[in-house]
C-alpha cells in the first residue's frame, strides 16, 4: 500500500539537486547542432560521464561533433536521473559550456580521475557554468 503522505511528484530544492549529483555518473548533454546540408540548428543529445566540482558540471570529451557544437553554441542543458528503491529522481541543469584551458584548474577540479564508459582518449575538459538547476522526485511502480 502506497504511503499517501508522500507526494507523488516532489520538486527538489537547488541543494537537493546538487546533493544528488555529488557522485560521478552518467548524464545526457543537450547541444545545438548546425545541420551541414540545411544550415538549420537542431538539438542533439550526447551521453557523458560527469563529475561535479564547486557546483559546476565537468566532463571529458574527444575531438568531434560535441566539441564543435559547444564551440559554436555554448548554451547547453544537462540531465541525469536515478532511483533509490521505489523513489526515482531527475535533475536538469541549464548553463554555458566552457573548455577548461589551464592545467591548474583541470588538476584542482578532480576531472582527471573521471573514468569514461567508452575506451577512447578524451583530452578535452569542459565545465558547465550552471545558471539554473531543477529536479523532481517521484514514486515509481
Amino acid at each position: 500500500m502506497a504511503d499517501e503522505s508522500v507526494p507523488v511528484i516532489e520538486e527538489l530544492t537547488v541543494e537537493q539537486c546538487w546533493k544528488l549529483l555529488e557522485k560521478d555518473g552518467v548524464g545526457r548533454l543537450a547541444t545545438a547542432t548546425l545541420h551541414p546540408a540545411t544550415g538549420e540548428v537542431l538539438p542533439d543529445i550526447f551521453p557523458i560521464n560527469f563529475h561535479v566540482f564547486e557546483e559546476r558540471i565537468l566532463f571529458r570529451t574527444a575531438p568531434g561533433t560535441k566539441l564543435i557544437d559547444l564551440t559554436a553554441q555554448p548554451t547547453v542543458a544537462f540531465q541525469t536521473d536515478g532511483h533509490r528503491g521505489h523513489r526515482h529522481w531527475s535533475v536538469v541543469a541549464r548553463g554555458t559550456a566552457h573548455r577548461m584551458m589551464f592545467d591548474s584548474d583541470i588538476q584542482e577540479s578532480g576531472i582527471l580521475d573521471l573514468q569514461s564508459t567508452l575506451p577512447t582518449e578524451k583530452w578535452n575538459y569542459v565545465r558547465i557554468e550552471v545558471d539554473t538547476i531543477t529536479g523532481i522526485r517521484f514514486r515509481g511502480a
